[in-house]
């Protein structure tokens, strides 16, 4: 998988024809702010100790989104925990987010449009151009999800966490057996243990980090 985290999880969240954000509230919101701590992470532009995070490398990506994020965990004086950095993502999710569609747009994934609401106000729209990148992933994913022979590399794993945790895989996932497959499959791919041996302590915290801001979006 060649995207992003945090670009897939747009694509995923994004209408392919009307090109608006057809997610709404903490969930989609939660999981944007995972996947771009865990996008610093597997770019190794962070590492996670006892729970915080600290600047590895201040190198710049190909992301604006992520150097936006790089600059800032730059400025900061001490290490702050992984749950109140998701928090700062959600806090910051415009900025990231018109980050992060502007990209897709320069690499000809998506096109921006202009729309209307209510007939009056102006509003940018960005429906996708080349639906190669989108269908891939999402064939992928359900592969992943439904079919018990396929395995995750590390990569995809970490973004099945959040599709888990975040419960995206009920509104990707229309027919409700299969849904109910799917848990127990994401479930299983992302158990504890598994993760462990395959990105190790910093994953466990990061999951600990994820579960613990899905559960205060939704009280």
């Amino acid at each position: 998988m060649d995207l992003y985290l945090h670009e897939a999880i747009a694509l995923i969240s994004l209408d392919d024809e009307k090109g608006n954000f057809t997610y709404a509230g903490g969930y989609i919101n939660y999981a944007f702010g995972a996947a771009f701590i865990i996008d610093l992470l597997l770019e190794e532009r962070i590492k996670i100790e006892d729970g915080r995070v600290h600047l590895h490398t201040n190198a710049i990506t190909d992301s604006r989104a992520l150097n936006n994020l790089i600059e800032r965990i730059a400025k900061r004086k001490k290490p702050d925990r992984i749950s109140n950095w998701i928090h700062i993502c959600v806090q910051r999710l415009t900025k990231l987010r018109q980050l992060t569609v502007d990209k897709l747009v320069q690499e000809g994934v998506l096109e921006k449009t202009e729309g209307k609401v209510l007939w009056v106000f102006s509003v940018d729209r960005y429906p996708t151009k080349d639906a190669a990148p989108e269908n891939e992933l999402r064939q992928r994913l359900r592969a992943l999800m439904l079919d018990k022979t396929t395995e995750p590399d590390k990569k995809e794993r970490m973004l099945l966490v959040i599709i888990l945790k975040c419960e995206l895989y009920a509104e990707m996932i229309k027919d409700k057996a299969q849904r109910k497959a799917a848990k127990a499959r994401l479930e299983q791919l992302t158990d504890g243990e598994k993760m462990q041996e395959e990105v190790g302590k910093a994953v466990q915290e990061m999951l600990t980090a994820i579960m613990v801001s899905t559960t205060v979006a939704t009280m």
